[in-house]
């Protein structure tokens, strides 16, 4: 059997699921946004970043659009909230670069 899907599995309940589905992206953009070095990053780089916070903030908006049934749904809100304030905090000292593109390398 598929060590992928696990068939013969009890599932976990959905508002556990969906915790540690954000988790999973908040641990995520974390690791991400503690390695880049934003005062080195190139023009492109820079767009790969705000691609991949873009591509979280989905994630986030799929996890909360599955799981809006929940009885735990605000804190779900609640917890996605946290990663999206990470999330922007890291956009605003990329925009603040941008705004500056002598302190950055050139590609």
């Amino acid at each position: 059997m598929s060590t992928l899907v696990p068939f013969n599995q009890r599932s976990a309940p959905s508002a556990a699921v969906a915790t540690e589905r954000l988790r999973r992206i908040s641990a995520e953009v974390e690791t991400f946004v503690s390695r880049m070095q934003i005062e080195s990053l190139t023009p492109s780089e820079m767009a790969r970043i705000l691609r991949v916070f873009d591509t979280a903030n989905a994630c986030i908006r799929i996890v909360l659009s599955d799981f809006s049934q929940e009885p735990a749904v605000n804190q779900l809100i609640e917890q996605s909230q946290g990663i999206k304030v990470l999330i922007e905090t890291a956009r605003k000292r990329i925009d603040g670069l941008a705004v500056a593109p002598s302190q950055v390398r050139s590609a």
